[in-house]
């Protein structure tokens, strides 16, 4: 299909970016940024990047030359240079409206909030975006970046039975963390939102069919998780056909509904120590699978939707340009589009571009955005998906056929092979194999007639929206009144003196002495639990550690002891249970 038609096509169902008031930064053309970036040369840790193309004189068309041989790999574009220490205390000039923010660490428990301060204090030995960065990045927007204009890069791709369309999105900065409380940050960032249309679907008036999902990147769904159905009551729709994506402020993740969501990362280097402090609250709280899964990097996205609106309906429109796997800057450039910090865990380093990884592979998303999305599984058209069901129930009636005559054949087999041997002969010991074939054969059998029953007694479901979905991301709830202020300062100061307390009780130093220490920690740990509405758990919490603690205790002076109070312990269980099965007789 030509050019004009794929915009035909993006044009038609291009999105609507809804911002949070307060944000920086938007979509601008990466041709202006390219015209004002440098390359530079990763060296190897310790040294300084060298710069090997400087600000002015690079263009799109000489960015995958200038790459050289390994397309880049190695490589980092940036607008703001190499990040001098004299620029940390230039003042943010045009500063947006104050951003009035939700409490991250008031959202997730203790253990969460432990983490998140790990995580802050590794930014001291990690490599991470310079101070000053984001002003100098805001300063370069403003003067050569054309906001007015915003803009994104899309494709057509059309894979089976679907019409993907994809649009990519190019920020000059991710001010997450430092102007937003985010996790990390990072020179440059790219997004994107995709559609995915049933290529035999009813075209409407225009002649263009209805879309069937919709995703929008966001930093921690995966598979089905991460689309949408168009009738999702979660979506919004302009116009019937363009879905409004609500833009997190500083990260620009892309959000269904308007509002605050708190996310909580694993980084890769760190994912051991978190997979082991969320196994420990599946032991220690089962009850409680929220505390399991907010274990982690606690942050608020700030997807509110209250800003400035671009799209089709909006004051503002987009400028559109088609991209795709024969756009030479998109193919031929494996480097990173912003400054490359080596930061171990990732978070600070600029991103790759739409069709890259940081390692030079090219992404699921842009290689198979159809099975990115979980999508290689569903069926776009109601009248293909009876085909398919008819073929499978036909599939299943020959299998049932075949399996008949194999069971009868196996059966004769088995009677014939113990035919006038005794039971406990060596011959027919060695049956049990087969008779475990036999079985199996059985089992299959059975499950293939019972689905062939289902499908001849089934009528024609429409599944819930929803029904795809593991894990429905939705704003936070706000705390308000007293609690909720009590809650934002508990965590605020609860972290450092909890810390103390622990510090204090194991501290060979006369402090305030050991009893009082324990005491003030058992204090905060129930305020922690009453303020957190977990009250009744924390004290369980405390139990449990309590007796592991005076187990250990009694082991490090005499084992006897424990097995003593082990056996004593299993009695009178054995007896309560045993008790219990003979009075409901």
């Amino acid at each position: 299909m030509a050019i004009g038609d794929d915009l035909r096509l993006l044009r038609a169902y291009e999105p609507v970016a809804r911002f949070t008031e307060g944000e920086y930064f938007f979509p601008v053309s990466v041709e202006q940024y390219v015209s004002q970036a440098s390359l530079w040369r990763v060296e190897p840790r310790g040294s300084s990047p060298v710069q090997v193309v400087a600000p002015g004189e690079l263009t799109l068309d000489t960015l995958a030359t200038a790459g050289g041989a390994e397309q880049g790999l190695g490589y980092s574009l940036s607008g703001i240079g190499n990040g001098e220490k004299h620029l940390a205390h230039i003042p943010l000039r045009d500063r947006p409206p104050h951003l009035s923010r939700s409490s991250r660490l008031a959202s997730v428990g203790l253990t969460g909030r432990l983490v998140d301060t790990l995580n802050r204090f590794s930014l001291l030995f990690r490599g991470s975006v310079p101070g000053g960065s984001a002003t100098r990045s805001f300063l370069l927007q403003r003067d050569h970046l054309d906001t007015l204009r915003p803009t994104y890069y899309a494709r057509v791709l059309r894979d089976g039975p679907w019409i993907v369309c994809q649009y990519w999105f190019f920020y000059s900065f991710n001010n997450w963390r430092s102007a937003f409380g985010g996790v990390n940050e990072h020179e440059a960032d790219w997004e994107q939102v995709t559609v995915y249309i049933d290529a035999n679907g009813e075209p409407g008036p225009d002649g263009l069919p209805e879309p069937s999902w919709v995703v929008f990147s966001a930093h921690d769904e995966t598979g089905d998780d991460l689309r949408r159905r168009w009738d999702d009551p979660d979506l919004t729709v302009v116009d019937g056909r363009h879905p409004v994506v609500f833009v997190g402020a500083g990260s620009h993740s892309g959000a269904y509904l308007p509002g605050d969501y708190l996310i909580t990362v694993r980084p890769p280097r760190l994912r051991g120590l978190v997979n082991a402090l969320r196994w420990s609250a599946r032991l220690l709280a089962p009850w409680s699978p929220e505390d399991q899964s907010n274990v982690g990097i606690p942050y608020v996205d700030y997807a509110r939707g209250d800003g400035r609106s671009v799209g089709p309906g909006q004051n503002e429109a987009w400028r559109a340009i088609n991209i795709g796997d024969d756009t030479p800057w998109v193919r031929d450039f494996r480097g990173l589009w912003g400054r490359d910090t080596l930061d171990r865990l990732g978070g600070e380093r600029g991103p790759a571009g739409p069709r890259y990884q940081r390692d030079g592979t090219v992404r699921q998303a842009w290689a198979d955005p159809v099975g990115w999305a979980g999508l290689a599984k569903v069926v776009p058209d109601p009248a293909a998906e009876l085909q398919l069901v008819e073929e499978r129930n036909q599939r299943d009636i020959d299998r049932l056929i075949e399996l008949d005559t194999e069971i009868t054949k196996m059966r004769h087999e088995l009677t014939l092979a113990a035919a006038g041997l005794p039971a406990a002969a060596p011959e027919v010991r060695a049956l049990a194999g087969q008779e475990q074939k036999l079985l199996g054969m059985r089992m299959e059998h059975t499950r293939l007639a019972d689905e062939l029953h289902r499908a001849a007694i089934a009528t024609p479901v429409n599944q819930h929206p929803h029904a795809h979905l593991l894990h429905r991301r939705l704003p936070l709830e706000q705390s308000t009144g007293f609690l909720g202020r009590a809650r934002s300062w508990w965590s605020v100061i609860s972290t450092p003196l909890i810390l103390w307390a622990i510090g204090a009780v194991v501290s060979p130093l006369d402090i305030s002495g050991e009893q009082t220490a324990l005491a003030l920690l058992l204090v905060l740990l129930l305020v922690e639990g009453f303020v957190r509405g977990k009250f009744l758990a924390v004290i369980l919490r405390i139990l449990l550690a309590a007796a592991l603690i005076l187990v250990l205790v009694v082991l490090w002076f005499d084992g006897r002891y424990v097995l003593t109070f082990t056996f004593f312990g299993a009695a009178v269980l054995v007896l309560l249970v045993n008790t219990r099965e003979a009075t409901r007789r």
